[in-house]
């Protein structure tokens, strides 16, 4: 196996190119079995991907990360661990520390294999990098070291107005750290770093989480879930219920090894899942706005479970029929949101060249044109064999020519106007006045 330098930069530009904001590979780091990652320019990618894009060969030709990692090593290439230690990598621009002891007296390690999320270039040891870390919107100046001594650790350095912020919003893991006392039985606090102004300031986010180490069981989910639905169907009525006393009864129930918190994060997660299919959620709890893929995984099948979504009807496809009966399920279903379609369609050759289309996006425009065509704003002109306004879900720039899978870029048509958008002797102004007409297309 063997790759040049111009192979492998080709390979990432391809990615940049076409894959990066995919389905696929838009959450890719989540999946646990990428361990590493190439980092160059500020940007992480796949190694097994890169490598077997710049050498034609499947990835199941490699014997392994090692053998992989070993070549682009070799050329230079700079190679990020994903999770290392108390740390996990999520992006280019966001990192994850699980806080320990000691950031509540002096600040945290850097293990070697994440040293490329913080430094642009290889450090020497003994010089002090001057950082600012940014809480709710306030500097703290921080700086990252590189120790002389032959192990060469680095660390990340925080003062007292930044421990203080931490006790502040820890108090209890304060309390135990100060006692040098373990944190066994609480929740993990976590600090989260999102990279801005290249290496030099990043902006800090505090949460706490559900051990990992004590999964969620499917009857516990199926607890939490069902007593989400119920508030959420109290509130769409207009009925009063207590959030407070769900909690408190969960515990008393089948959540009794939960904490309130756990509880409450919970419900978040249940809203991000739900805010992603545009359903309605509680506004009291705002989604979560990192949801693990595993938790996403196990929340989508419980409420497929329950009856409350079909995920498969959520999938673009690209088969119309199937596109089609997936639109007519969803259309029964009340929407809240917007889609967020797909920036880049993935495609499919046969004879020509077909596009997955992203059901929730026709069915949305369906539901949101209430039986008018955006372009003559007429009524349907009959309704389908299902009792429903016949219209037809048209893009404005074709998906052949580069054109999203989006509400921005998608309008409910007559066949007329359709048909008027493809063959009309004035198909490009008409194809304009929509631009103009419908709100949301206006750019």
């Amino acid at each position: 196996m063997n790759a040049s330098v111009a192979q492998l930069e080709s390979a990432m530009e391809e990615f940049d190119r076409n894959m990066r904001g995919t389905k696929e590979w838009s959450a890719w780091t989540e999946n646990s079995s990428y361990k590493f990652a190439i980092f160059k320019n500020g940007k992480i990618y796949p190694v097994k991907q890169i490598v077997s894009m710049a050498t034609g060969l499947p990835k199941s030709a490699f014997s392994g990360g090692s053998q992989a990692n070993t070549l682009v090593s070799k050329y230079g290439l700079r190679l990020l661990s994903l999770k290392e230690s108390s740390w996990t990598i999520q992006s280019e621009n966001d990192a994850v520390k699980i806080l320990d002891k000691s950031a509540f007296s002096q600040g945290t390690g850097i293990p070697f294999e994440i040293r490329p999320f913080f430094f642009d270039e290889a450090p020497p040891p003994g010089v002090h990098y001057p950082v600012d870390l940014i809480l709710n919107g306030k500097k703290f100046e921080s700086y990252l070291a590189v120790e002389s001594s032959p192990s060469h650790r680095s660390r990340l350095f925080w003062h007292q107005d930044f421990i203080k912020e931490l006790s502040a919003r820890f108090p209890v893991h304060y309390e135990r750290a100060s006692a040098n006392k373990d944190f066994s039985g609480l929740l993990v606090p976590l600090m989260r770093l999102t990279r801005i102004n290249s290496f030099k300031a990043y902006v800090v986010t505090l949460q706490e989480t559900e051990n990992t180490d004590t999964d969620w069981t499917d009857s516990e989910l199926e607890a939490a879930v069902m007593a989400y639905l119920k508030m959420r169907e109290q509130e769409m009525a207009g009925l009063p219920y207590s959030k407070a006393e769900v909690n408190r009864s969960l515990r008393d129930g089948e959540l009794s090894r939960r904490s309130k918190a756990s509880i409450e994060y919970r419900m978040q997660n249940i809203s991000a899942v739900l805010s992603e299919m545009c359903a309605p959620t509680i506004k009291g709890y705002l989604p979560a706005k990192n949801v693990g893929s595993q938790t996403k995984i196990k929340l989508l099948s419980t409420l497929d479970r329950l009856g409350v979504c079909s995920q498969e009807d959520y999938e673009p496809n690209f088969d119309q029929q199937v596109v089609d009966a997936r639109v007519k399920r969803l259309l029964t279903k009340p929407f809240a949101g917007i889609p967020k379609g797909q920036t880049t369609p993935s495609q499919t050759t046969k004879t020509t060249v077909s596009y997955a289309r992203d059901p929730l996006v026709k069915a949305w425009v369906l539901q949101k044109s209430e039986g008018r065509c955006e372009g003559c704003c007429s009524p349907a002109p009959f309704l389908n064999k299902d009792e429903a306004p016949y219209l037809e879900v048209h893009h404005l720039i074709k998906l052949a020519e580069g054109g999203p899978d989006t509400v921005e870029n998608a309008v409910a048509l007559c066949p007329n106007c359709h048909r008027r958008c493809h063959f009309g002797n004035d198909g490009e102004s008409f194809t304009l006045r929509l631009f103009e007409g419908v709100e949301r297309l206006k750019r």
